[in-house]
């Protein structure tokens, strides 16, 4: 060899010619051969820097996209890759070992330096590769077909010089390296040829498909469209990111979601598997398995999530491993054996692998490999629990549209429980998905940890096993009871969550009769029994916790202790710290499994409700979404024209008979944007739904027997109905009715006699029990209910319900609905955004609306269920004249009419009499006077109120008092709203949406403030706050403590001592252990009870401070809003918070420990700790930029899904009637998408932190590794120290990322804090003042002296120096020409609005120094939206149990005329009321109010049209019977008819704010005033 080759040759013989053959020389000569080596990654080097730089410089041949096309093989690739950079990172350290072993000759860099060239250009092969994907460009893979057949032939050629050497050993560490690296390569080469196959000559028989995702702009989530790098670092995600980092993110900057996550991909596939699940359970009579439709559904991803969880688990255990190895090999230093030298050679494996710097490489790797797969693991579970959260919402939402009337009236179900299903029950089962592979994961942990303590400590281990054995029981019991637990929290959830809906619901009457508290202390009685649950959960968590933390120090007691009794060998650092790491990781697993336990059984309970909801009865016409379905799947294409739907009863089953127009959906005509979801995306499915839609074959069978006659829209025959499946006795009893086409039939009978009933069963709302109802085919249906039911959207949206717009139509239906000038009245006119429940019109203004809608969908058969009974007579009239019988009837179009107005009987083409839930009568005005002679005078009495309204109407200019009194209020609303606006835009500058009511949601913006940690800090307690650190402290400097002990303990075993040292040492660990599990105990009860404390406290203050807050809040914020903060930010406060802080105090002190260790031992490790931790907090930064903005955006994003559920669920019975079903579930499921977006990144966000915090403890490892072996070799170390110092290195890399993660989730969630925090800030009414005297007020003299009244500062007055006086007992009729002010008058009575100037006296007491409470509790008020909450007859009749007695309640009963409905039903006063008064009819809900009103007993009473929807019969018994029982009280009325208040004791005359007479009706009328002109007006 010549001499210039000897600096990277060496000098060896093998170099020398000894006259072998050639061949034999080249394959003896290993220098040539790894010189040879390197010449094809040289090469590849030089020619694709050559290729790359030429096709991205000189052609136009080059793509960009943010998206990668990826070529057969891509992942494998990668991971081969991968492999092979591992295996020449081995070669170079093998080579240069190898080299070490030859003492007597110069270095030889050819060992290792052809690994070095060959790492490069590995490396560089994934850069041309990546480069070739996004270019697409196949025909580069030429050049690495060539490349990996080079490396190939070069590893085959290695393999015959080991042959030749007698080097082809397994335990030559070469040998084995080779072999791999030829299988890689070979695998590699045909890869390479498949792509040449696929791409370059199409030889492929599926032709590439562009997948659909990219075929949307707006599609930016590209973790499925990248490389397999791209995709596990997620570097993809950059861009969003620093776009984060630089400004505020918005929903739009997300973009869409791929199509595999979109809620409605998910649904279909869940719903495809429930379907397939019911039927065969169905066969075998059992409920259907959630967990097989989970397995079939999701069972492939999340076994490749487990696969990739046990991979990384086993990896783990590869470091405690490490470190006994690196310990023995510091021991071997400081403690070294003479020995004989060894001769120069290859290493062997065993040589390799006890190399203490090879180890510590190990430990790098093995830590890489073990985040790559947990990331990925965590990455796929969580994926897999956002698309099956996505499902259940679907599917509940879904389900909700056909739910049968009676689940939700009947108390079965009710809308608190409903909201659950939405909300906490899908988060609980996507929990369960994430944290589900722990459950079999951590017993292999453990087993596999045990296994490896008993050869590290022999039977010692063993012992320390029957330790875990014995406690492991213990833990699960615990568990067992925390599940128990967690069901009867969920109970009391449910139940405090429909109090609350009930509260918000209601929170109008309440206020007015100074029932907020009440109902307020109701629901925290709720809250009290739920937190006492929630401590004994935490309680199991604290025993939990404990027992975590006990296991393996007694384990490590019973192991260490017996140790050398059983192997009568001393304690030394290599076998302390090898357990010692073991016991460590013991730690995390036993934490882990009782928490997902919790989790998975949480997830079980909350599935198991949500199937319970799916199986709940529903409508017997489940065609309510209007689903397109192939005529031919019924067979009725051939049918004609007159078939009908209707429903029968056949033996114990119901049998649908349906039409082909009723599986039809509407015409796809292009819609307006409310509530239209994406109206281009069409069902992919067009199979028929579960449940009773699904059961619609073979119809004709049992179908009936006559077609309808011509003239005939709607028949029943022989109808039968009830609302409750177990009831035997039906509501509605052998109806025979047909109603006539195009015609008007009107449905009169008093109050509870079943016209609603009728109504509901003609819309298949009722469950029937024989008969059948037949409605003409191809007609379509619309409804305006009794409860008016309009959508938080613009008024226009609310008529058109996505109809297209029609300019003359709208006009037309608005004239006829008297409309006009309430739209005129309105900033942006029909534009204007109208809230919640149309909370801001009045009754009569949301009835019109209503029954606009019905006029404007020009539908075939109109039901109005008593539309008039809101109306004065005048509005009544006009609406009737020129709505119902202008657009309706004489465009032939049915309506059925239910109604109190007889006036209207002689227009009807058929009159139809309830009485008792039977037609008692039915024909024309004649035939029903002849079968019910009374009938006549109610008929006369109504034709003359109502020619007496007219009269008055006319005077007043064609506008009734009532109708003027509500454009007023409706004025004062818009000047309220624009005061409310033009302040907002004062304070931040925005600009406000013409037209807009409802808020948009607060939204804090950068980090979360200080001060909300202080806020919640103070709501914890300082004094608390500072014991729960003082615990948590003394906790860790146990631990350290412990630590140390063992250390001294191990060290001196080196010694050779045995008996003496567990003596001497024993005791003294024994007892620091004891001591650190005490201070555990503690630390963990004191930081329980004071996350508890705060939950309590945080609740109790939103509650009492948002039912304090102005009734106009509630205007302009919809109740999905306020209710998220008692059910998703209460539950993160109460639950998630809860561990958030354990886990980041817990995180925290472990890394403070470990430094100080570390710092302890090797004073150098801080030099690098410092840069880490300044890495780490920079990362943090970063990614706390966007991440606490993704947080906020899905909080966001998530209330208008339960606002909008909240809503369709107040409108079932109108959408379904509308069959708009599909349309409101289109909406729902695009608002899931939205928030799916800011979900799918927010978790996206936390891998890509994972995953760095994960690299950069690994490379903490690798740096503690090393420095501290560095140290060992140069200062001498003790081996326990090192053994010591690099076990909490380990800790270190973990918990601080522990620590990183605690601050971006503690941050997360305390923005439910930050939300709550907004909601107990809002400015409350003034409900301070000085009590008034006992028994106040004793005579109820209301004195008013010069009072002026705004709705708002800086608004108009709407009463203007009003001096009156009302005395004792006297009724006082309120009236006035104009929008005078009357329901101001009583507003301003109970402080609703701004009383700024004079005073009111009661009793000679300002109102404004009296208690808000007291003022609003000693006045009654009966409201005309009757409002009845769940309970019982007795509570909602006496709120504050025991201030009446049964005497009382019964004679309240009797005055409101309910005496005898009450005395019928089964429990009497203690029957139940379901959830809004809905097994009550509204006028029923009306007298109720009446009698709650009586029984206050207070001195003053306002009526304001307390009996608008009772029937005439009740309204003139109830006329005298209320004459006489509030006889001695001061009465004020409302009147919208001069006759009603003739009989008052005084009059009232207001004119455009101003009082203008007061007096007797005789003195005013003999003054010849105005009310004089009124009465001589309504005489004449």
């Amino acid at each position: 060899m010549d001499e210039k080759w000897e600096w990277f040759c060496g000098r060896n013989s093998v170099y020398i010619d000894n006259g072998q053959g050639w061949f034999d020389d080249v394959r003896n000569n290993t220098c040539l051969l790894d010189g040879v080596a390197a010449l094809p990654h040289g090469v590849f080097l030089l020619v694709h820097s050559i290729l790359l730089l030429f096709i991205g410089c000189c052609t136009n041949r080059r793509v960009y996209t943010r998206y990668l096309l990826v070529y057969p093989g891509h992942s494998l690739r990668w991971l081969l890759s991968a492999l092979l950079l591992v295996l020449i990172l081995a070669s170079a350290g093998e080579g240069a070992m190898t080299d070490d072993t030859y003492k007597e000759q110069p270095t030889q860099p050819h060992l290792y330096v052809h690994s070095i060239v060959a790492f490069v250009a590995v490396v560089s092969s994934l850069v041309y590769y990546h480069h070739m994907e996004q270019w697409q460009l196949p025909g580069m893979s030429v050049v690495l077909l060539v490349y990996w057949t080079c490396c190939a032939g070069v590893e085959i050629f290695r393999l015959m010089s080991l042959t030749y050497q007698e080097e082809d050993d397994i335990q030559r560490l070469i040998f084995d390296l080779t072999i791999v690296k030829l299988v890689i390569y070979l695998v590699l080469l045909c890869i390479e040829a498949n792509i040449i196959r696929t791409k370059v000559f199409c030889c492929h028989r599926n032709p590439d498909v562009f997948p659909n995702d990219l075929k949307r702009l707006d599609m930016r989530y590209m973790q499925y469209y990248v490389s397999l790098f791209s995709s596990l670092v997620y570097w993809w995600l950059n861009s969003v990111l620093s776009l984060g980092f630089k400004k505020h993110l918005e929903l739009s900057d997300l973009g869409v979601v791929p199509e595999q996550h979109e809620a409605e991909y998910n649904h279909e596939r869940f719903r495809k598997a429930f379907i397939q699940e019911s039927e065969k359970a169905k066969q075998k009579g059992k409920k259907p398995s959630l967990l097989k439709i989970y397995g079939r559904v999701y069972g492939r991803r999340l076994l490749a999530a487990a696969i990739l969880k046990l991979i990384g688990e086993l990896f783990a255990f590869i470091n405690p491993l490490a470190v006994g190895a690196l310990t023995a090999y510091v021991t071997t230093f400081k403690y070294k054996p003479s020995a004989d030298p060894v001769p120069d050679h290859h290493v062997t494996v065993d040589e390799f692998f006890q190399n203490g710097f090879v180890l510590v490489v190990v430990m790098f790797i093995a830590s890489l490999v073990n985040f790559f797969c947990l990331q990925t693991h965590f990455y796929f579970s969580i994926m897999e629990g956002v698309n099956v959260r996505a499902a259940v919402q679907a599917m509940v939402y879904e389900k909700s549209l056909r739910l049968s009337t009676v689940a939700t009236t009947g108390g079965s179900m009710n809308m608190g429980q409903i909201t659950n299903h939405m909300s906490v029950d899908p988060n609980a089962i996507q929990l369960m998905f994430q944290n589900f592979n722990n459950l079999w994961c951590v017993p292999v942990q453990l087993i596999v940890n045990l296994i490896l303590l008993y050869f590290a400590m022999g039977y010692a281990g063993l012992i320390g096993t029957v330790v875990f054995l014995v406690l492991s029981p213990i833990q699960f019991k615990i568990a067992t009871i925390i599940s128990k637990k967690q069901k009867e929290m969920l109970a009391f959830s449910d139940n405090r969550l429909k109090k609350t809906n009930e509260l918000l619901q209601g929170i109008k009457l309440l206020k007015l009769n100074a029932w907020e508290g009440l109902y307020c202390k109701a629901i925290e009685a709720i809250r009290a029994k739920e937190l006492n649950v929630l401590l004994k959960i935490n309680l199991g968590f604290i025993a939990t916790i404990l027992l975590v933390s006990a296991t393996p120090v007694l384990v490590t007691l019973v192991g260490y202790g017996s140790y050398s009794s059983f192997t009568g060998q001393p304690l030394t650092p290599e076998v302390t710290f090898s357990a010692f790491a073991l016991f460590n990781m013991l730690t995390m697993p036993l934490m882990m499994l009782p928490m997902s336990l919790v989790y998975v059984v949480n997830g079980v309970v909350s599935g198991q409700r949500v199937l319970k909801f799916l199986l709940a009865p529903e409508i017997e016409d489940s065609d309510g979404r209007g689903i397109v379905r192939p005529r031919s799947v019924s067979g009725y294409q051939n049918a004609e024209e007159d078939l009908s739907v209707g429903f029968r009863k056949d033996s114990s089953q119901i049998t649908i008979i349906s039409s082909a127009s009723e599986l039809e959906d509407d015409p796809g005509t292009e819609k307006t944007t409310l509530l239209n979801g994406n109206t281009a995306k069409k069902r992919k499915s067009k199979e028929a739904r579960y449940g009773a839609a699904g059961t619609r074959r073979n119809q004709f069978k049992t179908g009936p027997s006559t077609r309808l006659k011509k003239t005939v829209a709607i028949q029943i025959s022989h109808g039968s109905y009830r609302w409750d499946l177990e009831s035997e006795c039906p509501v509605l009893n052998d109806i025979n009715l047909e109603i006539p086409e195009g015609k008007l039939t009107i449905v009169i009978g008093q109050v509870g006699s079943g016209k609603s009933s009728l109504l509901s069963a003609i819309l298949g709302e009722m469950t029937t029990m024989g008969g059948f109802i037949q409605v003409r085919d191809r007609t379509k249906v619309a409804l305006a209910a009794q409860k008016p039911w309009l959508l938080n959207a613009t008024l226009r949206d609310n008529i058109l319900f996505s109809e297209p717009y029609d300019s003359k139509r709208f006009k037309r239906v608005i004239d006829a609905c008297a409309l006009k000038p309430d739209i005129d009245i309105l900033p942006a006119g029909d534009q204007t955004e109208i809230g919640e429940k149309g909370i801001n019109l009045s009754g009569g203004q949301k009835q019109r609306v209503s029954v606009g809608r019905t006029m404007y969908s020009d539908r075939d058969i109109i039901i109005l269920d008593d539309p008039l009974s809101a109306l004065d007579v005048h509005v009544g009239r006009h609406l009737f004249e020129h709505g119902i019988m202008k657009l309706l009837v004489k465009r032939n179009r049915t309506v059925v009419l239910v109604t109190h107005q007889l006036q209207y009987l002689n227009r009807a083409e058929l009159i139809v009499m309830m009485k008792d839930g039977k037609v008692s009568a039915q024909g024309t005005l004649d035939d029903i006077i002849a079968a019910d002679p009374d009938m006549y005078s109610e008929y006369n009495k109504a034709v003359e109120l109502a020619t007496e309204s007219e009269v008055e109407a006319e005077l007043s200019g064609n506008e009734s008092e009532s109708t003027r009194a509500e454009r007023l209020q409706l004025q004062r609303e818009v000047k309220k709203r624009a005061m409310s606006m033009s302040s907002r835009m004062s304070k931040d500058g925005s600009e406000p949406t013409l037209g807009a009511l409802i808020e948009k949601e607060e939204i804090e913006r950068g980090s979360v403030s200080y001060s909300v940690y202080m806020y919640y800090a103070g709501n914890v307690g300082w004094c608390m706050l500072l014991l729960v650190l003082i615990m948590a402290v003394l906790d860790t400097s146990l631990s350290i403590g412990t630590s140390f002990w063992l250390s001294a303990w191990s060290e001196a075993g080196l010694g050779n001592e045995t008996d003496a040292l567990t003596a001497q040492f024993f005791g003294g660990y024994a007892g620091l252990s004891f001591s650190y599990l005490v201070a555990r105990l503690l630390s963990m009860c004191t930081l329980v009870w004071a996350i508890l404390v705060a939950a309590r406290r945080l609740h109790q203050r939103v509650l009492r401070n948002i039912i304090k807050v102005p009734l106009r809040f509630f205007d302009m914020t919809p109740v999905g809003r306020v209710l998220n903060r008692f059910s998703n930010d209460t539950q993160l406060i109460d639950m998630r918070l809860t561990q958030t802080i354990n886990m980041f105090l817990n995180s925290a002190l472990k890394v403070a420990s470990a430094v100080i260790v570390n710092t302890v031992v090797m004073p150098i490790f801080i030099a690098f700790f410092i840069p880490v931790a300044i890495g780490y907090y920079f990362l943090q930064t970063y990614f706390l930029a966007s991440s606490r903005e993704l947080q906020r955006l899905d909080s966001i994003s998530k209330s208008p899904i339960f606002a909008y559920f909240s809503e369709s669920l107040g409108g079932i019975t109108t959408i379904r009637a509308y069959k708009a079903s599909d349309r409101f579930y289109r909406t729902v499921i695009k608002r899931i998408n939205v928030n799916l977006s800011a979900f799918l990144y927010l978790q996206a966000a936390t891998r890509w932190l994972g995953i760095r915090l994960d690299f950069i403890g690994s490379i903490v490892v690798l740096l503690a590794g090393m420095t501290t072996l560095v140290g060992a070799i140069v200062s001498d170390l003790d081996p326990s120290l090192v053994g010591l110092a690099v076990s909490y290195s380990l800790q270190v890399s973990l918990f601080l990322n522990f620590v990183v993660r605690g601050i971006a989730e503690l941050e997360m969630q305390m923005n439910a804090v930050e939300r709550v925090k907004h909601y107990t800030y809002i400015e409350n009414e003034p409900y301070e003042g000085t009590d008034p005297p006992l028994g106040w007020p004793m005579r109820g003299v209301i004195q008013m002296e010069r009072v002026s009244v705004r709705y708002a500062k800086d608004t108009e007055p709407v009463l203007n120096d009003v001096s009156v006086t009302f005395h004792e007992g006297e009724n006082v009729g309120i009236c006035g020409r104009t929008g005078a002010g009357k329901s101001s008058l009583t507003l301003a009575l109970l402080r609703v609005i701004d009383v700024f100037d004079g005073k009111i006296l009661i009793d000679g007491i300002d109102i404004m120094s009296v208690p808000l409470t007291t003022l609003r509790s000693e006045i009654s008020i009966i409201p005309q939206d009757p409002v009845l909450f769940t309970g019982t007859v007795r509570k909602n009749l006496d709120p504050i149990a025991g201030s009446s007695s049964d005497d009382d309640l019964w004679k309240a009963l009797e005055i409101a005329q309910l005496k005898e409905m009450v005395q019928s039903l089964d429990l009497g006063l203690d029957s139940v009321v379901t959830e809004g008064g809905e097994n009550f009819s509204v006028g029923q809900r009306q007298l109720f109010c009446l009698a709650r009103a009586f029984l206050r007993k207070t001195r003053i009473l306002i009526m304001d049209e307390a009996t608008a929807s009772i029937d005439l019969e009740t309204d003139k018994i109830l006329q005298k019977v209320v004459a006489t029982a509030f006889a001695h009280r001061t009465v004020l009325t409302i009147a919208h008819r001069i006759t009603t208040i003739l009989n008052s004791d005084k009059i009232l005359v207001l004119d455009d704010g101003r009082l203008v007479e007061y007096g007797t009706p005789d003195e005013l009328i003999v003054k010849e005033g105005l009310f004089a002109s009124f009465v001589q007006d309504t005489e004449s």
